[in-house]
């Protein structure tokens, strides 16, 4: 691997990027971004409400949100690589297995075991592989160009998922599904490696910041048990959960939710808005190495909702890496995904719940959005406290300070 990388016209850092990207593009689409198709059609399929089904996919991302701090923790000790290498696996094996789902409960079970695989691929492998692969600013950048999978997967699978599920069936979008998650992993898993210097190289960085190139490469950080003691955490922790809660819940209520205005193009405009987003997140990741007042940035993109949703998914690695440091990011980044990803639950099964019980998603829509507001306050205290001498003598006993803000 090492002569190949020596080979290529550019550091191979950057082949890790491409290879992350298309992983999130095939692994989002395959597991959130489909569940917005998926919801109406199991639900006519088994003859039971939204809220069943809804609970069927939320239950797997409780499961998804535990099994976080335990990955992260792992990946800090044993590396990325291993991870990614059992995806192979798990996730693949488990979308196939459901596609076969003929009741509710073997739903709830196959997207339960589904979801424990997702763990392995998104989010925290691959962002954890780029806080080794790079550093600096460079890594602001990779972090932020790595989250453009995500919206790709929804700007180009969703559409057409749903012409598949359209001209076929649930199930034989869910086995397509798992086949291409399968695919994708198995390039990554031999293509991808923990540290440059595992095939003699060195991590990438800028040229004004080439000095640390000569340095011993320091993974300064807080641990897991040390930040969730910070009330940074917890702030930024809540902050992050309110506004995924409306972008998660919207996302899945969705399609169902222009199917009960009788707009029968929902899944094109929830395309379309993807394909915006997207577009937009490439040159926000290149510029995300330009900036350096991450918490103000994280306010205006919580409260724009429309720009915070080309943005959303890098505040999360963005703003751990700024908080906590680098060098426990697996068990920090799971952690504060088990917050986040477990308030969703309860909004995007809370919502289908109004919605069989009034027959409208306005209420729904008018909560999450409110949730937004409070979510953007959590986060600018979050930034107070993280520039406050406390934490930042924390960091300094830690192996770094950063005073940018």
């Amino acid at each position: 691997m090492g002569a190949i990388a020596r080979r290529l016209p550019f550091h191979y850092g950057w082949l890790i990027v491409v290879v992350a990207i298309v992983a999130n593009t095939i692994t989002g689409g395959a597991m959130f971004w489909t569940t917005s198709v998926y919801v109406p059609a199991i639900s006519e399929d088994f003859g039971v409400g939204r809220t069943v089904v809804v609970a069927a996919f939320m239950i797997g991302q409780t499961v998804f949100a535990l099994a976080g701090p335990f990955v992260g923790r792992y990946i800090d000790q044993n590396g990325a690589v291993r991870v990614i290498r059992l995806s192979v696996f798990v996730a693949p094996a488990a979308l196939v297995l459901t596609s076969f789902a003929e009741a509710p409960w073997q739903l709830f079970i196959g997207w339960s075991i589904a979801s424990v695989g997702r763990t392995f691929i998104m989010p925290i492998p691959f962002n954890w592989v780029m806080t080794r692969w790079f550093e600096g600013r460079r890594r602001q950048t990779a972090l932020g160009l790595v989250t453009v999978g995500f919206g790709l997967g929804g700007a180009t699978l969703l559409p057409l998922y749903k012409v598949l599920e359209e001209r076929t069936d649930w199930h034989t979008t869910m086995l397509v599904s798992g086949i291409a998650v399968l695919a994708i992993q198995v390039i990554a898993a031999l293509l991808v490696r923990n540290h440059p210097a595992d095939i003699g190289l060195r991590p990438v960085v800028s040229a004004d910041e080439r000095r640390l190139d000569d340095l011993p490469a320091i993974e300064w950080g807080l641990s897991a048990p040390q930040s969730l003691r910070t009330p940074a955490f917890w702030l930024m922790s809540t902050g992050l959960m309110l506004f995924f809660i409306g972008q998660g819940s919207i996302t899945t209520l969705a399609i169902d939710f222009f199917d009960s205005r009788n707009v029968t193009a929902g899944a094109a405009a929830l395309s379309i808005a993807a394909l915006i987003r997207t577009v937009a997140r490439v040159p926000i990741g290149i510029a995300l190495g330009r900036v350096t007042r991450v918490y103000a940035l994280a306010v205006v993109v919580i409260l724009s909702q429309g720009v915070g949703g080309a943005f959303g998914p890098m505040l999360e690695p963005l703003l751990i890496t700024r908080t906590f440091g680098v060098r426990h990011y697996g068990a920090v980044s799971g952690s504060q995904q088990m917050v986040t990803t477990g308030g969703q639950v309860f909004g995007t099964i809370g919502g289908a719940a109004l919605y069989d019980l009034l027959g409208s998603y306005t209420l729904p829509f008018l909560i999450y959005s409110a949730g937004v507001g409070v979510g953007a306050g959590l986060v600018a205290l979050c930034g107070m406290i993280a520039m406050r001498p406390v934490h930042q003598a924390r960091l300094l006993t830690s192996g770094r300070s950063d005073t940018a803000s």
